[in-house]
């Protein structure tokens, strides 16, 4: 208070007497103030502090005066040496008077904490001795660790943001604002730029089998391996479920990129243990680097995605780097997929049918319904050009129903011809087959045409029995054959476990593939093993159509085998209902010498080359 007490006893030579008792109001201002208030000469020694400050470093005046603040209130890491504390000295002309500090202290209890200080310069006389700085002290912690959460959570967001949570890699809101980085742009200008695409091979089996738990540890596995060949200015990204991409500055030539990518598999191909189970993961991986220069970050990505598409049709587990012709090819596909989708809303599909003969009357029996597609410019399609294309974009099922309802059609006005003996074989895909409100549009259709559910049979691959859940295809064929339908097991022969079928699914018939009938004239095995199924099937009080009769040759010897019912070119080509119609009123029932020899009403040119 010394100080003070100078500074009151020269404002009483200076001042009015009645100042005297606003001086003493002064003195208990500084007192009592809640902020620490400490006054120091020009070369930084305490000379005094109010209670605040004695409270907020737990330091007493007389324990303070005469020592410099930074040799006792700084931690231990910041503090200056004893010789630079000694030097220090105020400067009068010091930014530090216009503006406040915030420093960490720390208290006599090693406690530490935020101090906002402010100093100002008190002179009092052309003497040194007589220049004084006050410096205000507040503790803001509270405040300094409110504001440093507060932008944490902005760093967790922003992370959150451009990171995905389950693998901490880059998502596509990052890859976003890096491709569009003017160091990425350099690069890409330049033609020093890779991209690699990454998909996990059967993924969903992992999910499926062990369950998401594994699927997650999985993807992480993933992460983990593309962040170990990530080199400085590189970013992995997951872009999906379980694709991601890795775009690598300055890869080399595509060779190098290519060994990376490799490089990557390897790394993947190191087992995963998850819960003492072993996980073995596969991967497929596009590659691309630019060809020319003025490429962009996006369109690298997409030829890359091409590449992956080929890499994974080739049997996965691979590497292919794009080539102007894997472009084209998906070109090619896309066109495909656009022109399906309109095919399907302007309704371009039609239905063939190709006629079956049963050998022991010589009658036309029944037909077989094929979808065709008859496209704006490339003309009549058969099934083999779009059905795959179909299958991925999730529309097969739709191009099923339609044809249903064209098949059903199409018998409705042959037995309005006439014909009423005919039946009509409908091909349904693995994607309609499980669906559990087939059975039920299906009788429908019947029911508002007049039609008889035992006038239908159903043909299902047996490629779609091999390839598909058993559970689930026994209950589509049990509620089909509650329905009265009949149910054909199709290109039988195809698979490898064609007579384990016909004991385990409750079928009617089996079509004997066109590749065993071909066989006949040439291969005397197969000649026996076609007929003993044939036996088996009448022993099994089972239909057998032999279908891809083409020769009098293969018609003798399935004759001499007693199969049923065949079909094939050698008696019709598949052909418009019209056609049908127009051909059965000369044709059925056909010679029983020579049912080859009498020729059918041609078909036009652009159906003559489909089966």
């Amino acid at each position: 208070m010394q100080v003070l007490k100078g500074v009151q006893n020269k404002a009483r030579s200076d001042r009015p007497e009645g100042l005297e008792a606003m001086q003493s109001v002064y003195g208990l201002i500084l007192e009592q103030a809640r902020d620490g208030i400490v006054v120091q000469d020009i070369e930084a020694r305490i000379e005094w502090a109010n209670p605040a400050c004695e409270d907020m470093y737990g330091w007493s005046l007389e324990e303070m005066r005469g020592r410099k603040p930074q040799d006792f209130i700084l931690p231990d890491n910041e503090r200056p040496d004893r010789d630079a504390v000694e030097r220090f000295r105020y400067d009068p002309e010091s930014p530090l008077f216009r503006r406040y500090q915030l420093n960490r202290n720390v208290r006599r209890n090693g406690q530490v904490f935020w101090n906002q200080q402010s100093f100002a310069m008190l002179d009092l006389g052309p003497e040194p001795h007589q220049k004084k700085v006050v410096v205000t002290c507040r503790d803001v912690t509270d405040q300094v660790n409110t504001e440093l959460a507060l932008r944490q959570i902005q760093v967790d967001l922003k992370r959150s943001a451009h990171h995905d949570d389950l693998t901490g890699l880059a998502n596509r809101k990052k890859l976003g604002d890096y491709l569009h980085s003017k160091l990425v742009t350099d690069h890409v200008a330049r033609g020093e730029i890779g991209v690699l695409v990454i998909d996990i091979d059967k993924f969903k089996d992992i999910n499926d089998t062990l369950g998401h738990g594994a699927g997650d540890a999985t993807l992480v596995h993933v992460a983990r391996a593309l962040k170990e060949k990530c080199a400085p200015g590189d970013l992995a990204c997951r872009t999906g479920g379980d694709e991601f991409l890795l775009i690598c500055l300055r890869p080399g030539d595509k060779v190098a990129l290519i060994e990376r990518a490799n490089g990557v598999l390897e790394t993947l191909a190191q087992p995963l243990i998850w819960q003492d189970q072993t996980i073995r993961i596969g991967a497929s991986i596009g590659a691309c680097m630019p060809d020319r220069l003025a490429e962009t970050g996006e369109a690298l990505i997409q030829r890359a995605d091409q590449a992956l598409y080929s890499a994974k049709a080739r049997g996965r587990g691979q590497v292919v780097c794009y080539t102007p012709h894997l472009g084209q090819a998906q070109k090619a596909r896309q066109e495909l997929a656009r022109d399906l989708r309109e095919a399907l809303a302007s309704e371009q599909f039609e239905i063939f049918l190709q006629p079956q003969l049963r050998l022991s009357d010589h009658r036309i029996c029944g037909c077989e319904a094929l979808v065709r597609w008859r496209h704006p410019r490339r003309g009549l399609l058969p099934p083999s050009a779009f059905l795959a294309a179909a299958d991925g974009l999730g529309i097969l099922a739709d191009i099923d129903y339609l044809s249903m309802n064209m098949a059903l059609d199409a018998l409705a006005e042959l037995h309005a011809a006439g014909f009423d003996q005919m039946t009509m074989s409908i091909n349904v895909s693995a994607s309609i087959l499980a669906d559990v409100n087939y059975p039920g549009l299906l009788d429908w259709g019947l029911q508002s045409r007049g039609l008889r559910p035992e006038h239908i049979c159903i043909e299902v691959l047996e490629t779609t029995i091999l390839d598909g859940s058993g559970h689930d295809i026994v209950t589509a064929v049990e509620r089909l054959k509650r329905l009265g339908v009949r149910v054909a097991l199709d290109d039988f022969g195809t698979g490898y476990a064609g007579l384990s079928h016909m004991a385990t699914f409750e079928i009617d018939a089996i079509k004997l593939d066109r590749s065993m009938i071909a066989r006949l004239d040439s291969d005397p095995r197969n000649r026996v093993i076609v007929r003993a199924i044939i036996r088996l099937c009448t022993l099994l009080d089972m239909q057998v159509v032999a279908e891809g009769v083409e020769t009098e040759g293969q018609l003798s010897m399935l004759r001499r085998a007693n199969c049923p019912v065949i079909q094939g070119f050698g008696l019709a080509r598949p052909m418009s209902r019209e056609d049908l119609i127009t051909w059965m009123s000369g044709h059925d029932p056909l010679p029983k010498s020579r049912p080859f020899g009498v020729a059918p009403v041609p078909a036009p040119a652009s159906v003559r080359s489909l089966r």
